[in-house]
């Protein structure tokens, strides 16, 4: 019988004893059974309870002897406490005591130390005078190689005294005998220099190693083959008679770049640096400023295209630098801003003047601009060849500022071309004058023309400064750095394109041009001239309207007439035969206009922009001003009969007729005056009503109606 299950957690009296009859029951003899499983727990259950009462006793007897154990192994870790205390306290003692030794060591140590450095500086001292005396005599004997061991021995020497009594008479005498061992040795290694040789340099550079001197050789060095570059520079200068200016630069150019290819490897293997032949290449050429600059403003003075002349020099100078940098083995970015202002600086004086000469330019481009006052028609041609070159000078100085001077004078230009435009659009207005001189008050097609061909050049001019201020921006637009460029070539346009358009574009991006106040007054010109095409064409109507006042005085008479009896007058026949013409005339002129008359019109009046012709929109404007002076003189008629306002009613309507065939309406003031020139006096207030106030009251005056 398995009787494991009784400690399970999940034991279940009922289902263990199903269990047990199913496997060993039989269901016949159910009561047997059962009597004889009560018969073996019961005797299971007795079994279990002698044993339990069996350990019982042998517990009670083994537990005294187990509380003595634990009592014993309790003294025996108190006691074991005891001694880790005393233990501990052992070591602390021990690390004290220590600690007092140690300190006691260290200051023995530290006392022997002094002693010992003062034993040894005792019998440095001892030997400082036979070193002293012995480098003395060597030197004597200009024995640099023997003077270098001997220098050694007083350079330990010296350091092994530091703090000793005698400190700065010692220190002065070692400074003595470095600047003798320098003064000694610099004669026979510039000669070494000059000749290149590497082999004896190596010696004489340990020797500069040794006496702290390497600095003061490498600037030797420099010196040296500065005082070459400048020489080789005075000899080919001099031959200037046999060389034009480009060849005596680049041959000087051409020593330059053998030197430095040369020299690199030279001082690699000195100085183990490739920087000194950079350097001694910037030395040179800052110490050759001043004589580069007046040898170029010589050439300058005697050269007859002194743009050309500055072009090819700033040229010249950014080829040398491409191939300069081509051949550098190393360029710090410090030394390429010296390199870059070495290079370049010479020719500053020159970018400063170059706005000068561009402003002599235009003054005698101004000068040659001659407005003959006896012959307008050539003045308005001289006027449109002008265009052409001004429009050349635009660009090639805007190209040439850039090829000069990389943008650097771009603002001073600027300021070249606003004085030039001011100058130039006077041209324009004293044509204009003439124009107006030459006007009378007969018609006159021919001078019409003129003032149009005039204004056209002028949109021309107009076109031309658009043109010049986008050049000018897309010039300084930042672009990807032009690979065929040297770094210092290409840093130098970003710097100036930078400060130009740091000082151009404020303006711009306010949404002004640079040319505001000269576009302002060229505006005022155009203006005028477009005035005077409108005064030429209207002199016609103003002759006509003043007849208009004798006829109304000849109709003033008391008499009345049938509406179908009047007829139109002839100062407005004449005026809607004209009007009706002039088509005819303005077509052939502007139906196709340029596209810079387009643009200069458009610039003048609003009214032209748009798809409509411009000759419809001054066909337009005509009337318009046509019907504001047939406005002006009705206003001015103080009385008028019943005859009289019927006759005028008449002129008006018929006007009114002219202007539907234009495809025109006759304004709302005039068609109301016809209206209330023929409504009967009894019925004047009726008819008038919703009418403009204004123009009511004036017919009822000029009628003699009275108001209600």
């Amino acid at each position: 019988m398995d009787l494991s299950c009784f400690s399970q957690d999940s034991f279940d009296v009922v289902q263990w004893t199903n269990d047990y009859f199913k496997s060993n029951g039989n269901a016949d003899n159910k009561e047997a059974m059962v009597s004889s499983l009560v018969s073996r727990l019961q005797l299971y259950v007795e079994q279990m309870n002698y044993s339990l009462e069996k350990s019982s006793q042998q517990l009670i007897v083994t537990m005294p002897h187990v509380i003595k154990d634990v009592k014993m192994i309790q003294t025996e870790v108190a006691t074991l406490t005891d001694k880790m205390r005393q233990l501990q306290s052992d070591i602390s003692h021990v690390n004290r005591d220590t600690g007092v030794y140690m300190h006691q060591l260290e200051r023995l140590e530290g006392v022997y130390q002094k002693i010992s450095i003062a034993k040894h500086g005792m019998k440095e001292s001892d030997g400082w005078g036979k070193l002293t005396a012995e480098l003395d005599d060597l030197l004597e004997r200009n024995d640099i190689f023997g003077s270098k061991n001997k220098f050694i021995d007083l350079k330990k020497s010296i350091s092994a005294q530091e703090g000793l009594p005698g400190q700065t008479e010692r220190t002065q005498q070692f400074e003595y005998f470095t600047n003798r061992m320098e003064a000694l040795a610099s004669p026979s290694v510039i000669q070494y220099i000059q000749q290149g040789d590497v082999t004896q340099c190596l010696k004489y550079v340990e020797i500069f190693r040794i006496i702290d001197r390497l600095p003061q050789l490498k600037q030797c060095y420099r010196t040296v083959h500065k005082n070459a570059l400048v020489e080789k520079w005075s000899k080919i200068a001099e031959a200037e008679d046999s060389y034009d200016m480009n060849s005596v630069l680049s041959e000087f150019n051409n020593v330059i770049l053998e030197f430095l290819q040369n020299q690199q490897k030279w001082c690699k293997q000195v100085f183990q640096s490739h920087l000194e032949p950079l350097e001694t290449v910037v030395d040179s050429l800052t110490n050759l400023q001043s004589l580069k600059q007046a040898f170029v403003m010589n050439h300058l003075k005697k050269s007859v295209g002194k743009f050309e002349y500055l072009a090819l020099i700033a040229a010249s100078d950014c080829q040398f630098t491409n191939a300069l940098e081509k051949i550098l083995i190393e360029l710090p970015a410090d030394k390429a801003e010296d390199l870059s202002a070495a290079l370049f600086s010479y020719f500053d004086v020159f970018v400063e003047q170059y706005p000068s000469l561009e402003r002599s330019f235009s003054n005698k481009m101004l000068e040659e601009m001659k407005m003959n006052a006896a012959s307008v028609v050539e003045n308005v041609s001289t006027l449109d060849a002008c265009n052409a070159k001004v429009s050349k000078w635009f660009t090639d100085a805007t190209n040439r500022c850039i090829n000069i001077t990389q943008n650097k004078s771009l603002p001073q230009l600027v300021k070249v071309f606003r004085s030039f435009v001011a100058l130039y659009v006077e041209k324009y207005s004293t044509v204009q004058k003439q124009l107006m001189l030459n006007q009378n008050d007969e018609i006159n097609w021919s001078l019409m023309q003129l003032n149009l061909n005039l204004l056209q050049h002028l949109g021309d001019f107009m076109q031309i400064i658009e043109q010049c201020e986008k050049k000018i921006f897309v010039s300084l637009e930042p672009r990807e750095v032009d690979s065929g460029n040297s770094t210092i070539c290409n840093q130098r346009i970003i710097r100036h394109n930078t400060k130009a358009r740091d000082l151009l574009a404020p303006s711009v991006d306010a949404g002004n041009s640079v040319f505001s106040k000269e576009l302002q007054t060229l505006q005022k010109v155009a203006i005028e001239i477009h005035d005077c095409v409108l005064k030429h064409i209207f002199v016609y109507i103003e002759a006509q309207f003043k007849q208009m006042e004798f006829t109304i005085k000849q109709h003033s008479e008391n008499y009345d007439l049938p509406d179908y009896s009047y007829a139109p007058q002839e100062y407005v026949t004449q005026i809607g035969q004209y009007l009706l013409t002039l088509p005819q005339h303005l077509e052939p002129l502007l139906l196709s206009p340029s596209p810079a008359l387009k643009f200069i019109m458009e610039f003048c009046e609003d009214k032209y922009k748009g798809e409509k012709a411009c000759a419809d929109v001054l066909l337009f404007l005509i009337v318009e001003e046509t019907t504001a002076m047939y406005q002006e003189k009705i206003d001015e008629i103080l009385s008028l009969s019943a005859s009289s306002a019927k006759q005028l009613a008449t002129d008006i309507e018929y006007f009114g007729n002219v202007l539907e065939e234009m495809s025109l309406t006759l304004s709302t003031n005039l068609q109301q005056i016809i209206v209330l020139l023929r409504a009967p006096l009894d019925q004047y207030n009726a008819v008038s009503a919703g009418y403009n106030p204004r123009v009511v009251a004036s017919i009822r005056q000029k009628r003699n109606i009275l108001s209600c």
